[in-house]
């Protein structure tokens, strides 16, 4: 629904009373269900509105000046149709609702987890969804004439920063499901000052670890096994690290080893779900390119054929679409490498081509023979599909000119 600013307050005031009313039947019990219900309930444009705020703010846009720079619009760029840009909507829409009924129904510590849970997942699609191209350069304002808003946008860049922060939310929150997980849900009221106690030691102990293994020196976005390794490592050492503080200063006391236990299994999911994260929503989210390029089935379903699909869906200038791998090896036939099928190749090339549409196959592997490269060639009925093989080069740069 489009409107003009005086229907859409209208609108916004009607929304906001009226969840207001329906969330204890003008009874109120505790602060958070007020409060929480109407803010999932109203999610997707409590939503939109921040971050379309904060991501013009940061570049240097007016907060009216309007745009496709909306959620929806952010997630076609993704690459989604407008059709699953709404869907996707739909469904966190559904599930903002579905945590609000939760909410109303559970004690005020076992939601206040959940919306913080729920608050880390969005946060975390904010920002994927923040760093999408929406912008012509020419339409950014030049920022250096605004000394305030250029020091916020630096800081906006301090990636370590948001990790840290991150992280500390993330300690928290598994301490706390650790507890409430053998002790119920309900802190009682004596068991606050404990917590108060040792919750500060465990985020300064681990975020100190976490410095010393190293967890701040990757990237997100090619997280792996050996990331993982760093994460378990550091998660580790910070608890034996905090228990030993523990026992040195207050004996261990009135403190529980199974929570430190599953706080620990708690904290290592957590940081690496949260890493993971974005790498799963790039996964999801196909790049923007996919839709115009050139169809091409990759030759040889092996590490070499792994890499030039990375290559080539990192590498969005290429503009090649993968639709599939070919191979001549029968056990590989019908499996699946990073979404896509392997094809077998014996024989079935022409007609894999015309099923899929393709354009040109791209062989990956040096490992082909001259015969099969002619077979190959022949199938494809050169200029209707291309053939091409991928090749890494190293020049040397430190050599001099050959006399």
């Amino acid at each position: 629904i489009f409107m003009g600013d005086c229907g859409s307050l209208f609108l916004g005031f009607f929304l906001a009373g009226t969840a207001l009313l329906g969330v204890t039947g003008g009874r109120s019990r505790t602060f958070l269900p007020v409060l929480a219900v109407p803010v999932l309930t109203l999610f997707i444009p409590i939503f939109d509105t921040t971050l379309v705020t904060v991501v013009r703010k940061l570049s240097g846009r007016a907060i009216s000046q309007g745009g496709r720079d909306h959620t929806s619009h952010r997630l076609v760029a993704l690459g989604l149709s407008e059709r699953r840009a709404v869907w996707l909507l739909y469904g966190l829409a559904g599930l903002a609702g579905f945590l609000a009924l939760l909410v109303r129904n559970l004690p005020p510590e076992l939601a206040g987890a959940l919306i913080v849970g729920f608050s880390l997942v969005l946060i975390l699609l904010g920002v994927h969804l923040a760093g999408v191209k929406v912008y012509e350069e020419a339409d950014l304002p030049t920022a250096q004439d605004r000394p305030v808003m250029t020091f916020i946008i630096n800081f906006s860049y301090k990636r370590r920063l948001f990790e840290v922060l991150l992280d500390v939310i993330l300690i928290i929150l598994a301490y706390y499901a650790a507890y409430a997980l053998l002790f119920g849900p309900d802190v009682e009221d004596a068991a606050w000052p404990q917590m108060a106690r040792v919750v500060p030691v465990l985020v300064v102990v681990n975020l100190g670890t976490f410095l010393v293994m190293g967890v701040y020196r990757g990237l997100w976005r090619y997280i792996g096994v050996e990331d993982l390794l760093t994460y378990a490592k550091g998660v580790v050492l910070g608890s034996l690290v905090s228990i030993l503080v523990f026992v040195i200063a207050f004996r261990f006391e009135g403190l529980s080893r199974a929570v430190f236990a599953l706080d620990t299994l708690f904290l290592l999911g957590l940081l690496a779900g949260s890493r993971l994260a974005f790498k799963f929503l790039r996964g999801l989210l196909p790049a923007p390119s996919a839709h115009g390029g050139r169809r091409v089935l990759i030759y040889g379903a092996g590490d070499g054929g792994e890499l030039l699909l990375r290559e080539l869906r990192n590498n969005r200038a290429l503009n090649y679409l993968p639709v599939g791998f070919l191979d001549d090896d029968p056990l590989k036939k019908g499996r699946i490498i990073h979404g896509l099928r392997v094809f077998g190749g014996n024989g079935t090339i022409k007609y894999i081509c015309q099923q899929h549409r393709v354009e040109e196959i791209l062989i990956s592997t040096g490992k082909v023979s001259t015969q099969r490269i002619g077979e190959i060639i022949r199938d494809c009925e050169p200029p209707k599909i291309g053939v091409k093989r991928m090749h890494i080069q190293f020049e040397s740069l430190s050599e001099g000119p050959e006399e």
